[in-house]
């Protein structure tokens, strides 16, 4: 066993590269809102007005019955907008958990900032399910159309699962592991190499990135399915050969562009 704190780090290197995918969740309800005051992780003041009061706005007027039902069962959540995001769309916030009030303030489980766009979530089985097949469905289209040295060849996958996830979620099991047998394209999709666990806290880009080596920012994630699909970026007409530097020598650049 290893002590608490401990850090295990695995490095990918020569033709080797990481994709990355991540599936929300958690669905959006109301409108968003800019923090105008913050102190720590409390949230003070939402458009000027006290975040206590802005959430009883929200769960009196933007709840449908079955929203008020899941807030019941799960909770009220938060979610902020990815920092670094030109425009912010619904896939694009880190889900956070309401850790209790301090009236006006709301506190949730991160640092908040003034200026920071939220958005209040609730936990969504039919969201997370769409939100799944619909990175899922980029992640390969994306790879279809960048070209056969950006695309690389899926070897293996990686997938890290919120401890929410799973059957608690879903109402049976293995459902995001099937989804992303679906990433690495093997006709029987029971010999997929995919390992994985579950995890309080993932961490990985918003969306997709290493297709087509685009860098993007990392975050952490709650309520998410992050799936690193590990792939041969070698063009697929190469050969291996004694100067062939890619296969003979994988001591290459790295490719970091999914974890930057």
């Amino acid at each position: 066993a290893y002590p608490r704190g401990t850090a295990i780090g695995v490095g990918l290197s020569g033709t080797v590269g990481l994709q990355a995918v991540v599936a929300q969740g958690c669905r959006a309800v109301g409108p968003a809102f800019g923090v105008t005051e913050a102190d720590g992780n409390m949230i003070v003041e939402l458009e000027g007005k006290p975040a206590t009061e802005i959430l009883s706005t929200i769960t009196t007027n933007y709840l449908s019955d079955e929203d008020t039902a899941l807030v019941e069962s799960s909770g009220l959540l938060c979610g902020l907008a990815a920092p670094g995001m030109s425009s912010v769309t619904d896939g694009d916030y880190l889900v956070r958990q309401i850790m209790g009030f301090r009236v006006p303030a709301i506190m949730i489980g991160a640092e908040v900032r003034q200026g920071d766009i939220l958005r209040f979530h609730v936990r969504d089985a039919t969201a997370a399910r769409g939100d799944m097949q619909n990175m899922i469905g980029r992640a390969k289209t994306e790879r279809m159309f960048t070209g056969s040295e950006n695309a690389g060849v899926p070897l293996a996958a990686l997938q890290v699962s919120c401890v929410a996830r799973g059957r608690a979620l879903f109402g049976s099991p293995n459902f995001d592991l099937e989804s992303v047998k679906n990433l690495l394209g093997v006709q029987e999709p029971d010999h997929a190499a995919v390992g994985g666990f579950f995890a309080n806290g993932e961490i990985g880009p918003v969306g997709i990135a290493g297709v087509g080596i685009n860098a993007k920012q990392t975050h952490m994630h709650g309520f998410t399915t992050v799936a690193a699909t590990i792939c041969d970026f070698r063009s697929a007409d190469s050969t291996p050969s004694s100067t062939d530097t890619r296969t003979s020598d994988m001591r290459g650049e790295d490719d970091l562009s999914a974890w930057e």
